[in-house]
């Protein structure tokens, strides 16, 4: 026998998944690509989620009855939710474009900028570079799934209308965007450090250089051996820093995320699961 009830309420459900999952196609590293043409991520907003509508489903809490202010209210919850997920989970981005920020004005590139597919703006050429790297090492470790596994573990402890914790300082997403703030700002300076270092060193030469040959110019060859110091620099950091964000010895856990930045991420962004569906039951 055909059900309306069933259907509009699977309808529904399904449309309160597309709200949650389909910020990561909005607000997500690599997904969330300019580059991507509208209607491919249109399609693929509406597809994604249906990878997830099973365990949706068993846990949903949508009542039978509801007006719109309460639909409203529902909808935007699982969109704040989804927003949050997504964006604090790839915020550890920010700080390698800050890394390359520092050092690219370090090294004299302060003016140089490029166009990044990823957001559409124009970006400092060392931050795009980083980030760009990121990206590749994010895609390739397959920590792109362990992002998608979190985003399906969601579902199982924070239900669709389920009660989220109340809005205040100790709240969940609140800790997780300090947590990502403060290991963004460290991320950019360890691996802005040894440029910022070298710099240094690179002045204090030519400042002895000035004093002891007066006659030389130093404004003529100072920028080209910046530029170059630094750059001899980059080429020796980034074996270290790729080494840093994913550890080569590390291999593909859904459950186990690897040491470093990207790994510390993703477990606080699961605890921050966690603790949302303990705090609203």
């Amino acid at each position: 026998m055909f059900h309306l009830g069933r259907v509009l309420s699977a309808f529904l459900t399904y449309v309160l998944v597309v709200l949650r999952c389909g910020c990561v196609v909005l607000f997500a590293p690599f997904f969330s690509s300019e580059v991507f043409p509208g209607k491919i991520r249109i399609y693929f907003v509406l597809a994604f989620p249906l990878l997830f509508l099973g365990a949706a489903s068993r846990t949903a809490q949508v009542p039978r009855e509801m007006d719109m202010l309460q639909l409203a209210l529902l909808a935007g919850q699982e969109f704040f939710l989804g927003m949050a997920i997504s964006y604090l989970g790839t915020l550890i981005f920010t700080g390698l474009q800050f890394a390359g920020e520092v050092a690219g004005q370090q090294i004299g590139f302060s003016m140089a900028s490029v166009m990044d597919p990823q957001s559409g703006i124009e970006v400092p050429m060392l931050g795009f570079i980083n980030i760009n790297i990121g990206i590749m090492l994010f895609i390739v470790a397959n920590l792109h799934l362990v992002n998608i596994h979190i985003v399906m573990q969601s579902y199982e402890w924070v239900g669709i209308g389920a009660f989220l914790p109340a809005f205040n300082l100790e709240n969940p997403i609140l800790a997780m965007g300090y947590v990502q703030a403060t290991s963004l700002i460290r991320l950019g300076l360890q691996m802005s450090g040894p440029v910022i270092l070298v710099m240094l060193l690179t002045s204090v030469v030519e400042g002895f250089i000035t004093k002891t040959m007066p006659q030389m110019n130093i404004q003529v060859f100072g920028m080209p051996v910046k530029v170059a110091v630094g750059m001899a620099a980059l080429i020796f950091l980034y074996p270290a820093a790729c080494a840093m964000l994913i550890p080569p010895y590390w291999r593909f856990n859904l459950r186990e995320p690897p040491d470093g930045p990207f790994g510390s991420a993703l477990g606080e962004l699961y605890q921050m699961v966690r603790d949302l569906g303990a705090g609203g039951a």
